[in-house]
């Protein structure tokens, strides 16, 4: 690691910033999962905004959206999502300086981000500059180019984000090991977490590896739901038809739905009574059945007369409500999420 990366550390160490960070960490109530979960919906409107832009680049998603519009209408909310995921990650490394400035997965994911940060510049400047700039014939391939960088690159921040406490496992890397049974009874749930595959996850990379996967699939969720929700609302891409953009973005939020639940699933077996018990774990299981009830209403029932206010930007009430719903119900599945590791 870069030395002037490691002597961060030492400066930081007994600073006001870190008793500042400490402070808040550790006497604002329930503050350490709080500011986790939005550091997390920060990623989840990375996803919705960055990520889709360089989808749409690509051709792959959006067809309705005009290139240009589209890079005009995410932009500020990737910027603002940045901002928020600086300030909500600050609090750990200033808190804990020695854990992140020594730590080499923290220093590559800074080295994913700055450049993930610079190409999104790079690529909004040049639009600035001269509207339409990347639909120009002899600018698609640069465009492309750009995009599928970029992708990689914010998917690589994501990885980093979540293997930093998982050290141990690039140092001393498992992919397999022999389950271990002693031929105990068990009850049905103890059972779950003693099958060979519960044993491997939980004792090798493959724990982290879905938790990262798990992640970036959740954060895709939220953040293609909520382009649908915020035009419910009235409050955002208000040009498009709702029927529109809800076709264009469902075959996406599904994909990484199926994605995040199978993810899920691998981590849950690997403490499945453990976690039956976690009040938090339940209530993820409520508010995920109350997300789908909502869903369920709104694309059986309200959505049946979407003819009458598809184009509107003022929407009649019980759609705004689903809208508001929605995004309430999501950002209750995150929060649940990041309180499951913290209630043992």
């Amino acid at each position: 690691m870069p030395d002037f990366f490691t002597s961060l550390a030492p400066l930081l160490t007994d600073s006001f910033l870190q008793r500042g960070a400490l402070w808040a960490l550790n006497n604002i109530p329930n503050f350490p999962p709080i500011i986790q979960t939005v550091h997390i919906l920060g990623i989840a409107v990375v996803m919705g905004t960055a990520v889709l832009l360089n989808l749409r680049t690509l051709g792959l998603v959006l067809p309705s959206q005009n290139l240009t519009e589209m890079t005009n209408r995410v932009v500020p909310w990737f910027w603002l999502a940045l901002v928020s995921n600086l300030i909500s990650g600050a609090f750990f490394i200033f808190g804990r300086p020695n854990r992140y400035f020594n730590n080499p997965v923290f220093a590559s994911k800074m080295a994913f981000l700055i450049p993930a940060i610079l190409l999104t510049g790079f690529f909004y400047w040049m639009h600035k500059r001269q509207a339409g700039y990347w639909e120009q014939t002899n600018k698609k391939w640069p465009a492309r180019a750009i995009a599928i960088i970029s992708i990689g690159l914010w998917i690589m921040v994501c990885t980093g984000g979540r293997w930093i406490a998982y050290l141990e496992y690039l140092e001393y890397p498992l992919w397999y090991m022999e389950p271990y049974f002693d031929g105990s009874e068990y009850s049905f749930w103890v059972g779950v977490e003693n099958w060979g595959l519960s044993q491997i996850i939980a004792a090798t990379n493959w724990f982290p590896t879905l938790e990262t996967i798990h992640v970036i699939a959740a954060s895709m969720v939220v953040g293609s739901i909520a382009w649908v929700d915020l035009r419910l609302i009235g409050v955002a891409v208000t040009d498009t038809p709702i029927s529109t953009l809800n076709r264009d973005l469902v075959r996406w939020t599904w994909g990484a739905f199926v994605v995040a639940a199978i993810t899920g699933l691998g981590m849950f077996i690997t403490r499945a009574a453990g976690h039956l018990e976690n009040p938090a774990f339940l209530w993820k299981l409520v508010l995920l059945a109350l997300a789908g009830a909502n869903m369920t209403y709104f694309h059986f029932k309200v959505y049946r007369h979407v003819d009458q206010w598809d184009t509107a930007i003022a929407t009649p009430a019980r759609v705004k409500a689903a809208g508001f719903l929605s995004l309430f119900l999501w950002c209750g599945v995150m929060l649940a999420g990041r309180w499951v590791g913290h209630i043992v």
